[in-house]
């Protein structure tokens, strides 16, 4: 000890104490290192044409949801099933009828002001600004579990994100509509129909969007993520914007998950 009452540390000591603080500033460095080799491994991004193809390929009669077929609403006719591809996430392949109503005008003389589901701030939906799809208001069959795709059976609320592709495009599209309910005589539809969109849905992805005489018999598809972390926020000026934020986002976590 030297004098004055503090400790000598010996040769060997200090050698020991070095060796340790080196091990101590290492480990926490290697795991780090791990985590980030573990990260770069699985962020892997992919294509919308890849993504597609995975779809396709998960749309198989195993992996169906309804067991009565939907109704194509440009065409009428009862060929459109719903596939869980993923966990979670549900496709299916249809046309697209132009939906122009909401808070935007449009001479379409079937335009109505309102759309089922509304912004953040509680205004209905402009179909010239938002792109949204639109799914039956209840279960046609009046039964539990429905026989056909019925949302709230699957995680869905209003403005529930969703990945459209047509030919080469793919955009983000929110759940700001449904198709007609039992019990209205207002119109032929009803809600075993799949296939309708807003005008700027249309407009996004090259189709004529004309409420009138626009809109495509097939090719389109739609693939819905459910749950609460897909549920896109924003006002109609901010939403189409948002919307197209998380299409990267999709595309990559759908890739994984289908394993391609």
């Amino acid at each position: 000890m030297k004098a004055g009452g503090r400790p000598v540390m010996s040769s060997s000591r200090r050698r020991f104490a070095v060796v340790g603080a080196a091990l101590a500033l290492a480990v926490p460095l290697a795991v780090d290192s791990a985590h980030a080799e573990t990260a770069a491994a699985t962020a892997k991004s992919y294509t919308a044409a890849q993504v597609l193809a995975g779809v396709k390929k998960n749309s198989t009669d195993a992996n169906k949801v309804n067991s009565k077929p939907h109704i194509n609403t440009m065409t009428r006719a009862k060929d459109v099933n719903v596939y869980q591809v993923a966990k979670g996430v549900y496709a299916y392949g249809s046309g697209l009828a132009v939906d122009t109503d909401g808070s935007d005008p449009d001479p379409d003389p079937d335009h109505q002001g309102t759309t089922t589901f509304k912004d953040s701030n509680g205004k209905y939906l402009g179909a010239h600004h938002v792109p949204f799809y639109v799914l039956g208001d209840d279960c046609y069959d009046k039964k539990s579990p429905c026989p056909h795709f019925f949302y709230k059976e699957h995680g869905i609320s209003g403005r529930q994100f969703a990945l459209m592709f047509y030919k080469s495009k793919v955009i983000g599209a929110i759940f700001g509509d449904t198709q007609t309910a039992n019990g209205q005589d207002t119109s032929d539809n009803d809600s075993r129909e799949l296939g309708e969109a807003s005008v700027k849905a249309a407009s996004l992805l090259g189709i004529n969007s004309s409420g009138t005489d626009g809109g495509v018999d097939n090719g389109v598809t739609v693939v819905i993520f459910s749950g609460s972390d897909w549920v896109v926020n924003g006002t109609n000026s901010t939403l189409n914007a948002n919307a197209q934020g998380m299409v990267n986002k999709a595309l990559d976590s759908l890739g994984a998950s289908m394993g391609i």
